[in-house]
């Protein structure tokens, strides 16, 4: 006698069961399938599987509280405004030693991709928090002292002198609570108005891409404030409020009035507070000056 009895569904896949390398195009699927996107995130955590674990991941405060992320994860941690951080290992050096990696910009991505232990893809991070990553996972992975050479600005010979800071002394600035996407710019000259979004770690490379293309034809002027532009812009409208293609997005960026890119460059604005040090004095001339900190690959040495 057959057996009537219903067989009761199999139980889904853990995450950890999910073959992705049968995935064809895994990033395109990515796209279209949010929980796709957040197990190829958590399946490329792979360090607690080594043979060698040194080192446990810290909970790390992001500057940006976590909110914009709502997109591109429903990891709690990140949505509540942290990361799990991993200390940079041998591997991630081999990639500061990587030219081509270096070039493109996609050296930080890589590192912070290798380093991230929550369910988040590093090309999703905002650049205003990355900044602030990168601060973090030099002090865990080499110590809380980074001492570096500048060459003096106040001294006609640019001499060179060494200096020190204590990373957990840097005071860091968070993003309003009142910050939200898109961010909605009325141009007050041209009286179109624009929606964009903070640059995460992917418009670094979407920039160099840009660059690359226009390189033969280059005039040698500054573009970087129009690149950024271009790459975070979400939609431009006329005074109509008919939308702009984006085909003539950067025919629109480089006719506008010094006004409108003085609001733009207002209301788009937004750092962690660390890219100078002020008032650091010569010792060649014992005046003061204003340093950028560098962070080249020298900053991920001892």
């Amino acid at each position: 006698m057959a057996d009537d009895k219903k067989q009761a569904p199999d139980a889904p896949p853990s995450i950890d069961e999910i073959d992705l390398s049968a995935v064809n195009n895994l990033e395109a699927a990515a796209k279209k399938d949010k929980g796709l996107k957040e197990v190829a995130a958590r399946k490329t955590k792979t360090r607690k599987d080594g043979r060698f674990n040194f080192s446990e991941a810290e909970l790390v405060p992001l500057p940006s509280k976590g909110s914009l992320y709502r997109e591109v994860t429903d990891d709690e941690d990140v949505l509540g405004g942290f990361i799990r951080l991993y200390p940079m290992t041998t591997k991630e050096e081999e990639i500061l030693s990587t030219q081509r990696h270096l070039r493109t910009g996609a050296s930080t991505r890589l590192i912070l991709q290798n380093c991230i232990d929550s369910a988040i893809d590093a090309k999703d991070i905002l650049v205003f928090d990355s900044n602030f990553l990168l601060f973090y996972l030099r002090k865990i992975s080499y110590g809380d002292e980074y001492e570096f050479e500048i060459a003096s600005t106040e001294d006609p010979l640019r001499r060179k002198f060494k200096h020190k800071i204590n990373i957990s002394e840097l005071r860091f600035e968070e993003l309003d609570d009142s910050v939200s996407e898109p961010i909605i710019v009325k141009l007050p000259r041209s009286n179109y108005t624009v929606e964009c979004v903070l640059p995460r770690m992917y418009h670094i490379e979407e920039i160099y891409k840009m660059n690359a293309r226009r390189e033969k034809k280059s005039d040698g002027s500054d573009k970087r404030l129009l690149d950024n532009l271009m790459v975070t812009t979400v939609r431009i409208l006329d005074e109509n409020k008919d939308e702009v293609p984006s085909k003539y997005w950067e025919e629109f960026y480089e006719a506008l009035p010094g006004m409108d890119i003085a609001e733009l460059r207002e209301k788009t604005k937004f750092d962690t507070g660390v890219d100078e040090l002020k008032d650091i004095v010569c010792p060649y001339t014992d005046r003061e000056m204003d340093i950028s900190i560098p962070m080249g690959p020298e900053f991920f040495r001892f």
